[in-house]
């Protein structure tokens, strides 16, 4: 009979134990199979998705570490047919993207006379497309005398950037004076000056002059207001002395 006693004691005892720790009794004996596929460990650590996902955003890297959701390792982006081409309206730099990750913000263009300091002269707001996208920027050098040298500084939204590769031009007569812009939207047309220069004339398509300004020399970034007369086709005409040297620019105003 003590024995008896004893026995229904301790099956009462170890019930207890497994209702307090909330042990379910009829898979009590039962091992964990780790190969179901609704297992989860505990401790999960790292996890890289699967650099086969369609989603092209996925080739950036995204990596979850434990109580560190926010470490991001983006792949630098892909720049196609990168180059820069001279015009009669600024040195034209021009890019395509493969692809852009959804954190990437802007890309800035440096540029620089001695290929060593460089200084930031305009910026593109990035466009976070799937599938890549194509570019365009123009820029009006002043006093470049030997080459220019250019590049692009993609930055996403955290601060983190990297270059692309320097590109060079060298700096021909042609490069150093622009008329721009070349479509005309807010009543005011612009000259960049290497050279120096007497008068700017806004001549329309029958040759009437609409109006004439005095340059005297001045270099540099020149504003020019329009007149409400100006309006379509025009030209814009910087004479000089020596006439052979003058500038003809078609522009269109809206």
């Amino acid at each position: 009979m003590k024995n008896i006693y004893y026995r229904s004691f301790r099956t009462a005892c170890i019930t207890a134990l497994l209702y307090i720790t909330g042990t379910n009794l009829a898979s009590a004996q039962s091992t964990i199979d780790h190969s179901k596929a609704e297992y989860i460990p505990n401790n999960v650590g790292k996890i890289i998705p699967n650099v086969s996902y369609a989603d092209p955003r996925q080739k950036t890297r995204y990596v979850y570490e434990t109580n560190n959701n926010n470490t991001r390792l983006p792949e630098a982006v892909a720049l196609n047919e990168l180059y820069i081409t001279p015009s009669n309206d600024g040195i034209v730099l021009r890019w395509r993207t493969t692809w852009e990750p959804d954190n990437l913000k802007l890309y800035e263009i440096e540029y620089s006379s001695d290929g060593i300091n460089f200084q930031q002269v305009g910026v593109v707001a990035a466009g976070n497309y799937l599938n890549g996208k194509a570019y365009e920027f123009r820029h009006y050098p002043v006093n470049a005398r030997d080459r220019m040298f250019y590049r692009i500084r993609i930055t996403d939204k955290n601060g983190r950037y990297h270059y692309s590769q320097m590109l060079s031009l060298a700096a021909t007569s042609p490069t150093q004076n622009y008329v721009f812009p070349t479509v005309v939207n807010a009543g005011m047309v612009s000259v960049y000056l290497n050279d120096s220069f007497k008068m700017l004339q806004i001549v329309n398509s029958q040759g009437q002059i609409l109006q004439a300004q005095m340059l005297n020399g001045r270099t540099g970034r020149i504003d020019i207001p329009l007149n409400a007369s100006a309006e379509g086709i025009c030209f814009v005409r910087v004479l000089g002395q020596d006439r052979q040297r003058d500038i003809v620019q078609k522009i269109f105003i809206r």
